[in-house]
């Protein structure tokens, strides 16, 4: 199938705007821990933050990775922020794939989409990859000479190893400023060719290509996996869901694990990142080992996770979202791109685009006036320095004006950043009571569109559905810390009758007497379902 030059190009810049977005939430958390490395835990405190030059650095950097909220573009200005620190490129490596794969958020959902055992083992075998790859690292690599360029330092400078180090309301704003900087700089360059990716796939992959790949039977399937996420750019809970559906419809788990370690654990920018950093020759060998290190798993483990008692759908649309979103039947408009990019945004995705806007234009600004680190440090009185304590010209530090060391400041926003991953999960998946009343709204929505032969907003419904009834096990999982077996199968049933009404609508030409029958089918099946949640069955 054929593609012309101006589809695969639309196709390719709303890929790019779909991927850009996505990202945004994770990007500004990313370039928040950054700053709190670099002004906070400084240099020291970063290389014990990931282990040190101790044997625990590998799994302590992927341990941490695990924890923080952040995809394959967060990481991205944290790297920056380890490479200046001097953290073992071992660690870096094992932190850069690890941070993607897993958070609190997405290791939940992951826990209701297939038997939680895959997830564990998925999980240890990204432990095993970091580990293996950062091994590899740390005995072969040879870091350049000269590699860190030197930071402009006065005898002041904002490493608390050092003398003088910028404290109180002028260390905030220096922050703020690196934040803001950051936000506009070398790692927004990066992150727009991290999603060169996306619109490579789109001018390769045609609209819907990718609908029949990567079966459960298919010898080829974690090979032909392995081409597609090498370019891939995947959220944590994007690269969750979709294993969801592979193991729905039976696909490959081989070519699933390689779609969440290489899709969602890096992206075009990663292995271009420690080549410009580390030499091209130790980073091609470092991408080679990955490569052969997750082909091998995905091998390893292709048969012994084949789901039982599911059979092969022949079909699924998981990898949509990968191939070109326009099909010759589209029309060419800016109206469509609008509608295509707008309808994978929702409110946190909305909001971070603005928060993000926001800091760029202070960036902007801040690069204009030259404010920067140097300048803040130049500027700074004796009292804006820790070491005035022993300054004879600095008054006498009295009561509550202590200096706080900053290793404890930036563990504790470590710490609470963490904690509002947790709160956060709460937060995104509610009480049992409140998914169903989300869930009885988009059910009568999407119903009613389907029996009257609304199909575009029965569409737009019926994903709004299923991933409310993903939200229900989880918000009822960590309420009680069980699903019910009955309960998870009712939700497997579910899922499937809505699936067989997502192919009904889409069928051409359009069948209202079938898709009615369907509806009927759905509405028992949904019964069956909501009262096993509200029993407690």
């Amino acid at each position: 199938m054929n593609q012309s030059v101006s589809i695969m190009f639309v196709g390719g810049l709303i890929r790019v705007l779909q991927g850009f977005s996505q990202a945004a939430p994770t990007l500004l958390v990313g370039l928040l821990i950054a700053s709190v490395l670099r002004y906070y835990l400084g240099a020291a405190g970063t290389r014990r933050l990931f282990g040190g030059d101790r044997w625990r650095s590998l799994p302590q950097s992927w341990l941490v990775g695990m924890l923080l909220p952040v995809c394959s573009i967060g990481v991205l200005p944290i790297l920056f922020e380890m490479r200046r620190a001097k953290v073992k490129p071992g660690a870096m490596s094992a932190f850069a794939l690890s941070a993607p794969l897993f958070n609190p958020l997405s290791l939940l959902y992951g826990l209701t989409l297939s038997r939680p055992l895959v997830i564990i083992l998925f999980a240890l075998g990204s432990l095993i990859v970091v580990t293996a790859l950062g091994l590899f690292w740390d005995t072969f690599a040879k870091q350049r000479e000269g590699e860190a360029p030197a930071e402009p330092t006065a005898p002041n400078t904002t490493d608390p190893n050092t003398t003088d180090h910028l404290i109180g309301l002028r260390r905030v704003f220096a922050t703020m400023v690196h934040f803001a900087r950051g936000a506009t700089g070398v790692p927004l360059l990066i992150t727009l060719i991290a999603f060169s990716g996306l619109a490579v796939l789109a001018a390769v992959l045609p609209y819907g290509a990718m609908q029949h790949s990567v079966e459960r039977d298919d010898w080829w399937a974690p090979l032909t996996m392995l081409f597609v996420a090498v370019p891939v750019y995947a959220t944590p809970m994007l690269a969750m869901s979709q294993m969801g559906m592979m193991f729905q419809h039976a696909n490959s788990p081989g070519a699933s694990f390689t779609l969440l370690i290489l899709g969602a654990g890096m992206n075009f920018a990663t292995p271009l990142w420690f080549g410009r950093h580390y030499g091209w020759k130790t980073a091609s060998m470092w991408f080679a080992s990955l490569l052969l290190i997750v082909l091998g798993l995905s091998y390893a483990i292709n048969k012994p996770l084949v789901p039982p008692g599911v059979e092969p759908a022949g079909h699924t649309h998981a990898f949509d979202v990968y191939a070109n979103p326009l099909s010759a039947y589209h029309n060419l408009s800016v109206a469509t791109i609008s509608e295509m990019v707008a309808k994978e945004m929702d409110i946190s995705v909305i909001a971070s685009l603005i928060v993000l806007g926001i800091v760029a234009v202070f960036g902007v600004l801040f690069r204009l006036l030259k404010i920067d680190e140097a300048s803040l440090i130049a500027g700074a009185k004796a009292g804006s320095f820790a070491s005035s304590m022993q300054n004879e010209d600095a008054a006498p530090r009295r009561g509550l004006d202590i200096i706080v060391p900053p290793g404890v400041i930036g563990a504790t926003m470590l710490a609470g950043l963490i904690a509002l991953s947790v709160v956060a999960c709460y937060a995104y998946y509610p009480s049992p009571d409140e998914c169903l009343e989300e869930i009885s709204m988009a059910r009568a929505e999407c119903l009613s569109a389907a029996n009257s032969g609304q199909v575009d907003h029965a569409l737009f419904w019926l994903p709004v559905w299923e991933d409310w009834s993903r939200r229900l096990e989880v918000g009822t999982f960590i309420r009680t810390g069980q699903i019910r077996p009955y309960q998870r199968m009712q939700g497997y049933l579910i899922r499937k009758k809505l699936e067989l009404l997502e192919h009904e609508l889409e069928h051409d030409p359009f069948e209202i007497e079938e898709t009615r029958e369907i509806v009927t089918d759905v509405l028992g099946t949904n019964s069956r379902w909501v009262r096993s949640f509200r029993s407690g069955v």
